[in-house]
Parts: structure tokens; C-alpha cells; sequence
């Protein structure tokens, strides 16, 4: 098995890209959707966040107004340090559940963790390897705009809130550039695969 993390900015395409690694046969965890999940009324998470930052965080349907709530810590580094203190550790709880579940199953797995803030929590450590898909920062602002329909300036201030690409790049095992057509990423994504599935097999081997 090996473990690996996949980063990058807003609006680089880390899900399409997770998409692509998932159809070659890696196990890809989203640490979105497990926070999502997290979020819900009746989870601690839910709990901390509405105790955290008032009841007007909760929408006329129960649930945590998630784009509201962004827009608050996008405009707030203390804020922000807070929800993440409240939200990082059940959800790396429940990642290294979904890790050690997935060893269980496959030996030889290649595991892939999604997330955009690995570098900034200090949490590329806990994988073997980590990927970066990056793309030049004007891709980012217009794919994210498209995406979401927030204004540039608050997709840069997003953007302000976490490691630069470039550095991010640096850091990384692996780089795969979504700046290009599709089939270039498709491509890449492909040739990082595969050097994973050698990486993992020679890990189990190591291990037995």
C-alpha cells in the first residue's frame, strides 16, 4: 500500500483529477465530503460550529449555511484558524478510518487522499507521497469564478489563504499541470499512476 495526498489550489481541478486516478484504480477519499458529512445536525462537528459562531450559521432547514460560513473565514484568518481547530481533527480521524479499511481490503493499494490545505495544516507528512495539480493562477480565478460565480476578488482572497502553487510545486513528489487540454492531465495522471502502483507493490513486498 502507499499513501498518498493530492493538493493544490482553487480551481486547479484536484476532483477531476482525483476522478482520473480513480478510474485507473486508486481508492480516493475526499476530505471535503467527509467534512460535508461532518457538518451535519447531530455531529460534534455541527455542534462546535454553531456553539463557534452563532445560530445565524444555521439555514431555515437546520443545516449549516456552508457558503455563508465561507465567506465569513475568507474574510478572517482568526476565524478561520478556529473553524479548522474545530474541523481538522475528526475529519483526519475518520481519513486514517478510510485509510486503514482500504489496506485491509488491498495490500497493494494506491490511496489517495484529497484535500487543498495538506501543506497548510502541516499534514503531508502522514502520506508517502504527495501530488500537486497546479495550473497558472489566472486559470484558477477563471475556472473558479465559472465555477461558483464568486466575485475575482473573493476567489483572490481565497486564494491569499493558502500556499502559493509555485511553493507548493517545490514541495511535491509529483506535479501534474492541468494548464493544458484535458488529454495532457489524462496523461499525466496516467504516468504518476502508474509509478504509484510500483511504489506500492515494492512497499507491501518490504513489508512481508
Amino acid at each position: 500500500m502507499i499513501s498518498v495526498g493530492l493538493t493544490g489550489g482553487i480551481g486547479c481541478g484536484k476532483s477531476t483529477v482525483a476522478g482520473m486516478f480513480a478510474s485507473l484504480g486508486a481508492v480516493t477519499i475526499n476530505s471535503d465530503d467527509i467534512g460535508r458529512t461532518l457538518m451535519q445536525p447531530g455531529n460534534v462537528v455541527y455542534d462546535r460550529i454553531v456553539s463557534g459562531f452563532g445560530s445565524e450559521m444555521v439555514d431555515a432547514s437546520g443545516q449549516l449555511d456552508r457558503a455563508k460560513l465561507a465567506d465569513i473565514v475568507f474574510h478572517n484568518l482568526e476565524k478561520l484558524k478556529h473553524l479548522n481547530a474545530i474541523v481538522h481533527a475528526p475529519v483526519l480521524r475518520e481519513i486514517d478510518r478510510q485509510v486503514q479499511l482500504a489496506r485491509r481490503k488491498d495490500p497493494n493499494a494506491v490511496i489517495l487522499v484529497e484535500s487543498a490545505v495538506l501543506f497548510e495544516a502541516g499534514q503531508n507528512r502522514r502520506f508517502d507521497k504527495m501530488v500537486v495539480v497546479w495550473c497558472n493562477p489566472e486559470q484558477q480565478v477563471e475556472r473558479y469564478v465559472a465555477k461558483s460565480r464568486i466575485a475575482v476578488e473573493d476567489v483572490r482572497r481565497r486564494m491569499d489563504a493558502q500556499m502559493p502553487g509555485e511553493e507548493k510545486k517545490r514541495l511535491a513528489d509529483f506535479v501534474i499541470d492541468t494548464s493544458g487540454p484535458m488529454e495532457d492531465s489524462e496523461k499525466q495522471s496516467r504516468e504518476v499512476f502508474t509509478q504509484l502502483q510500483t511504489l506500492a507493490a515494492a512497499q507491501t513486498r518490504s513489508t512481508y
